[in-house]
């Protein structure tokens, strides 16, 4: 059991919806099922969230040409833990996606996966209804719980271009 690996976010309420983002480095899709039921150990209130499980995930097999960084005095040699995180070559990549009955939200979801360059990586989001429709404005709140858990767990700290990605299984 992962439950040490993941990343929770703050509750986010809006007109009584409340939104709960979640995060956890991943290598493979199969292990998705078993992951979302870990969840609910996490916290016992997901059971009465109207979307439990909203989700987006994205993996591949890295490779790396290695990049030498020249340190300040010019010389090549220096590799750092940047190296091995920043990715700039990927294979095998699978991404998925499952709004759990919220039209829209995991494409959301993926869509940040994308911006950010993230790979290795599934991203959860619950909401417990509030009793109110909150129309667009529940997809900045799904986006602003997953990114927070993102953050959460340090997998935003290294700035990725647009010609690499970051592997979030090589963060610690």
């Amino acid at each position: 059991m992962n439950i040490k690996r993941w990343s929770i976010s703050n509750v986010l309420i809006l007109k009584k919806s409340k939104f709960k983002g979640f995060c956890i480095p991943i290598k493979s899709n199969l292990k998705i099922p078993e992951l979302l039921k870990e969840i609910y150990k996490l916290d016992k209130n997901l059971e009465k969230a109207s979307h439990p499980t909203m989700y987006a995930w994205k993996t591949a097999n890295s490779e790396n040409d290695l990049i030498e960084i020249k340190n300040n005095k010019g010389k090549k040699n220096e590799l750092n833990l940047k190296n091995r995180i920043l990715i700039n070559k990927l294979s095998n990549l699978n991404q998925g996606f499952h709004d759990n009955h919220e039209s829209g939200s995991g494409l959301r979801l993926m869509g940040l996966l994308d911006r950010l360059h993230l790979i290795n990586i599934l991203v959860v989001v619950t909401r417990w209804y509030g009793g109110t429709p909150l129309g667009p404005a529940r997809f900045k709140c799904i986006s602003d719980v997953g990114m927070e858990s993102l953050e959460n767990g340090g997998y935003l700290k290294i700035k990725a271009n647009n010609k690499n990605w970051i592997d979030c299984s090589k963060i610690e």
